[in-house]
C-alpha cells in the first residue's frame, strides 16, 4: 500500500478515460479497482443517492467520483470534484482539515467525524476502499448536512441541563417516582427534609416514610391519578424522617405519561410546612386559651363584681374586702396571661432585642419577688455576682420561674445564685411533684401543659416556660430542667458573666 502517487500498473489493467461523463479531467487509472471508482460518478445510484453526497478519492488525495443529491447543499457538484485534489477544491483552512482524516482512512482506519464547512455543519464519515488483493487503493466517503441535527441536540442537552439543575436545586423537595412508589430520583432539598441520603431513598418507597395515617389518603390519590380521573393531585401530609421525628409537607403530584397515554412515572414537589402547621396549632391552642383559661379569671371578675353591685349594703366590711381580693387576684391573672400572649406575638413577630449590660444579678432576683409579693415564701442563697443582660428581660425571667413554682409547686421554695467562672447560675425550686418524665422534653414548647396542670385548679397560658426559655436565649444563656433533692420541680438557668 502507498500513501502518495498512482498504483503501479496491474497486468489486468487497460486504460481509463480521460475524462468522466459530468466532463471532469480524470488521471489514467491503470487499477481496474480505481478505473471503477472513477467511473462510479455515472452510476444512476450515485447521481440519486437521497442524503448527503458520496465521494471517493485516490492516495493523492484526488477526487475519483462524486454524487448524491446533497451535493447541491454543500454548494458543490461533480465539475468540481472529480479529477481534483482537496487542495483545489477547498480553501487550506478546510483542506488542512480534512487531509489527516483522509489520510487516516487511506491507512485503513474509518472515521465518523464532524466538518465545520461554509457556515454549515456537516457529518462526514470516511473508510478505506481496498482491491482485491487487498490493498487499499482509494478511500470513499459520505458527507450530510447535519446543522440543524446537531443544533436541536444541543438544545435538547441545554433543556436536560437546565431541567437538573432546576430539579437538583430547587429549594423545595423534588422526586421522580416510580408507578410502584419506588424513588427513581430525588434532590438535594428532599434528602434534607426527610433527614436521609439519596442513597437510602433510592433504595426505598415513598410508602416507606409516609405517616401510616396518611398513607391510605395518598395511594387513593395515586390509583385516581392513574387511572385518569384526575389530572394531578395536591394534598397535606407527613413523613416520617430518618431520625423518627414527623414533618408535615405539601405535596403536588403530577403523572407523565408516553404517546399512548401509558402511565411512565409521576413527579412530585415537596414543600416543608412544618412551621406553618406548628403555627396553625400555636392559633388554635391561643385560641382555645382565651375562650378557656382568659374567660374564667374574667368570669370570676364580673361574677364578683355583679355581686358587689346587687349587695353591697348588705354585705359585711370583711365580706367586701374578700370579694375586692378576688375581684383583684382574678383581674391579675387575667392580666398576666394576656401579657404573656403579647410577649409571644412579640417573639414570632419582631424577635427579641435585648440590651444587655453588666447587672448584679443578686439585686434583679430580690426586686423580682418583691413584686411578686413573693419574698416570704421563698428561701433565698444570693450570692453576689454580675452578668451581662437585659437587666427587664432579666426580671421577667426570674418572675416567670418564680410564678410557675407558686402556681404549680409546693413549698418550701427557694432560689439561689451560684457564681462559676464563665456563668452565673440562678436556680428556682420548689418541693411538689416534679414534672412527669415523659413531659420533660415538651416543658418549654408553646402552650404546653401537663395532663396535671391542664386538669388542676391553677390557670396559666402554657407559655411562661417557653417565654423564659427565649430570654435566656436571646441574652445567650441556657435553661434547663432538674429535679428538686427530695423531690419537686428545679428550673436552672446560666447567665454569661462575659460577652
Amino acid at each position: 500500500m502507498r500513501t502518495g502517487g498512482h498504483a503501479e500498473p496491474a497486468p489486468e489493467s487497460t486504460t481509463a478515460p480521460e475524462s468522466s461523463a459530468a466532463g471532469g479531467a480524470v488521471p489514467e487509472t491503470p487499477n481496474a479497482t480505481l478505473r471503477a471508482l472513477a467511473e462510479a460518478g455515472d452510476h444512476p445510484l450515485m447521481r440519486s443517492f437521497p442524503h448527503g453526497a458520496v465521494f471517493t478519492f485516490d492516495t493523492d488525495l484526488r477526487y475519483l467520483s462524486a454524487g448524491g443529491l446533497g451535493l447541491a447543499d454543500v454548494g458543490l457538484s461533480r465539475e468540481l470534484l472529480e479529477g481534483k485534489t482537496i487542495y483545489e477544491v477547498f480553501p487550506a483552512e478546510t483542506s488542512g482539515l480534512i487531509e489527516q482524516l483522509y489520510r487516516a482512512a487511506l491507512s485503513g482506519e474509518s472515521t465518523t467525524t464532524d466538518i465545520p464547512y461554509e457556515g454549515r455543519l456537516y457529518a462526514q464519515r470516511l473508510a478505506p476502499v481496498r482491491d482485491p488483493a487487498g490493498e487499499i487503493v482509494a478511500a470513499m466517503g459520505f458527507m450530510q448536512d447535519i446543522t440543524k441535527k446537531r443544533a436541536d441536540e444541543q438544545e435538547l442537552r441545554d433543556s436536560v441541563e437546565r431541567f437538573q439543575h432546576i430539579f437538583s436545586y430547587a429549594p423545595i423537595g423534588k422526586a421522580i417516582v416510580e408507578l410502584d412508589g419506588r424513588w427513581r430520583q430525588v434532590n438535594q432539598a428532599l434528602t434534607e427534609l426527610t433527614g436521609y441520603s439519596e442513597a437510602e431513598l433510592l433504595a426505598g418507597t415513598f410508602q416507606d416514610i409516609t405517616h401510616p395515617d396518611d398513607l391510605d389518603a395518598d395511594l387513593q390519590h395515586v390509583q385516581s391519578l392513574v387511572a385518569g380521573d384526575i389530572p394531578g393531585y395536591e394534598m397535606e401530609k407527613r413523613y416520617i424522617t430518618a431520625t423518627g421525628a414527623t414533618v408535615w409537607v405539601l405535596l403536588s403530584v403530577t403523572l407523565v405519561r408516553d404517546e399512548n397515554e401509558t402511565p411512565l412515572y409521576f413527579i412530585a414537589q415537596i414543600l416543608d410546612i412544618s412551621q406553618r402547621k406548628a403555627q396553625e396549632q400555636a392559633l388554635q391552642d391561643l385560641v382555645a386559651m382565651l375562650s378557656h383559661d382568659l374567660l374564667t379569671p374574667i368570669t370570676v371578675a364580673v361574677g364578683y363584681a355583679e355581686l358587689l353591685d346587687t349587695s353591697w349594703a348588705d354585705l359585711a366590711d370583711d365580706r367586701r374586702a374578700e370579694l375586692l381580693h378576688k375581684i383583684s387576684a382574678a383581674g391579675k391573672a387575667a392580666q398576666a396571661m394576656l401579657r404573656d400572649t403579647l410577649t409571644v406575638s412579640s417573639i414570632s413577630g419582631q424577635g427579641i432585642a435585648p440590651r444587655p449590660e453588666h447587672v448584679e444579678v443578686q439585686d434583679v432576683v430580690r426586686a423580682a419577688l418583691d413584686t411578686a409579693d413573693a419574698s416570704d415564701v421563698f428561701e433565698t442563697d444570693l450570692r453576689p455576682g454580675t452578668a451581662v443582660v437585659d437587666p427587664t428581660q432579666l426580671s421577667q425571667m426570674v418572675s416567670n420561674l418564680v410564678s410557675n413554682a407558686i402556681k404549680y409547686g409546693q413549698a418550701p421554695f427557694r432560689v439561689s445564685l451560684d457564681e462559676r467562672e464563665a456563668a452565673i447560675t440562678l436556680r428556682v425550686s420548689d418541693s411538689g411533684s416534679g414534672v412527669p418524665a415523659e413531659f420533660v422534653p415538651q416543658l418549654f414548647d408553646r402552650f404546653s401543659r401537663s395532663e396535671a396542670a391542664r386538669t388542676g385548679t391553677a390557670r396559666g397560658t402554657g407559655l411562661g416556660l417557653y417565654i423564659t426559655r427565649e430570654l435566656v436565649s436571646a441574652n445567650g444563656g441556657t435553661i434547663w430542667y432538674e429535679d428538686t433533692p427530695g423531690g419537686g420541680a428545679t428550673f436552672a438557668v446560666d447567665l454569661l458573666r462575659h460577652t
